[in-house]
């Protein structure tokens, strides 16, 4: 089943939306898709903080009250798990928009086709995800090893930094870390103290490594010439990945 929301204030905006949507879900049965709807960012947000949110959120961005965009950071805190699709009549927001890492950003009107375009590339996503299970303080988070920025270790703390800007702090025991995400793309260990994810990773300076967060992330002398190496390699395999793709 995929839960996915829809926030406006506009009424007749809110209906086109949802009409957009059930005839997706009509003509996409195997998502079982479930969807709500919402006429205020406050409105979504006490719901959000009952159920724990959705897995997509379709968001108008110009609302009364709160802009979207700050909608999307509340429902990132409550669940770093939700993909963010702005659809809106502005596309001054755009890049705020996609500091908030969203999964889209449409500009109305738009057609039936950018809509369900759109969709298909969220959902693609999502089923391609690497999933790690965190244990944080009696709770069990499920967080996309995408969405990892990096883990720091703290003794036996390793606190995972997230794109949503959440931070959570789990106990394991090093081998249990390692065997969750280690070897996995895109990942690498940064002196003895870091694993970073090299999607993250803004640039390589001399001394550090810049994150989309803008937390630097010292690189011991050692590893420097081994990490800018991994550094360069990956993107160029990134680079050959989506030359393929096109």
């Amino acid at each position: 089943m995929l839960k996915i929301s829809i926030c406006d204030d506009e009424a007749v905006e809110r209906e086109k939306i949802a009409d957009d949507l059930r005839v997706y879900a009509a003509a996409h049965g195997e998502h079982g898709i479930e969807f709500d709807v919402y006429a205020s960012a406050l409105e979504m947000l006490g719901a959000f903080d009952k159920t724990g949110g959705a897995d997509i959120a379709l968001l108008d961005i110009c609302m009364p009250g709160m802009l979207g965009t700050d909608l999307a950071r509340d429902i990132l805190r409550i669940s770093e798990n939700t993909d963010i699709v702005f659809l809106t009549t502005s596309a001054d927001y755009a890049v705020d928009a996609f500091s908030l890492h969203a999964a889209d950003y449409i500009c109305k009107p738009y057609t039936r086709e950018q809509f369900n375009a759109a969709l298909d590339r969220v959902i693609a996503r999502r089923a391609q995800r690497t999933w790690v299970l965190l244990r944080c303080e009696g709770e069990l988070h499920r967080v996309a090893l995408e969405d990892i920025l990096y883990v720091e270790t703290r003794d036996k703390r390793h606190v995972f930094a997230l794109a949503s800007g959440k931070k959570l702090s789990v106990w394991a025991l090093p081998a249990q870390l390692h065997e969750s995400i280690m070897g996995k793309k895109g990942m690498i260990m940064c002196g003895s103290s870091f694993i970073v994810n090299l999607h993250h990773v803004r640039c390589l300076s001399g001394m550090d490594m810049v994150m989309d967060d803008e937390t630097l992330i010292p690189v011991p002398r050692r590893c420097r010439a081994a990490l800018k190496q991994a550094y360069f390699d990956f993107y160029l395999s990134e680079a050959r990945k989506s030359e393929a793709g096109n």
